[in-house]
C-alpha cells in the first residue's frame, strides 16, 4: 500500500513539473499610470469646439471641456484647477480649466495622452 502511494505521489510530482505553465497575463494599464503635476504645464492650446491640449514637458495631453473652448479667451492667462496636484489620464472629474474675464470654469470630461509629435492645433480656429 505504502509502494502504491509513493508511486502516485511521485506521477502527480512529475505531471505537475511537466504541465505547461501559462504565461503571465500582462495587467492592462490603468487609466491613472500616466498623471504629471499642475505645475508641470507649460502650454495649451485648441484642438476643436470641445478639446483643447496641455502641454506637459514633450508630451501632450487632449482635453475635452463642456462648454465651448472658444470661450477661453487667451488674451487672459488660461488655469488648470484640480483637486489634487497630479492630474492623470482618464476622467476629468475634480479638474477645470478657466479663462477669460471674469474667469469662467470649464469642466474638464475626459483626459487623455495626444500621441507623440507636435501638439495637435485646430486648423479651423482663426
Amino acid at each position: 500500500m505504502n509502494l502504491r502511494l509513493a508511486l502516485i505521489a511521485a506521477l502527480m510530482a512529475a505531471s505537475a513539473g511537466m504541465a505547461p505553465l501559462a504565461p503571465a497575463a500582462a495587467t492592462p494599464s490603468s487609466p491613472h499610470d500616466d498623471c504629471f503635476p499642475t505645475r508641470a504645464i507649460t502650454g495649451y492650446g485648441l484642438v476643436d469646439p470641445h478639446t483643447a491640449y496641455l502641454t506637459v514637458g514633450t508630451r501632450h495631453y487632449l482635453v475635452r471641456i463642456t462648454g465651448d473652448s472658444r470661450d477661453l479667451d487667451y488674451n487672459y492667462a488660461i488655469s488648470v484647477r484640480s483637486l489634487s496636484t497630479f492630474i492623470c489620464t482618464g476622467n476629468g472629474l475634480g479638474v477645470q480649466l478657466m479663462g477669460g474675464y471674469p474667469p469662467i470654469p470649464h469642466q474638464v470630461l475626459s483626459i487623455e495622452r495626444a500621441p507623440p509629435g507636435n501638439p495637435p492645433l485646430w486648423s479651423g480656429y482663426g
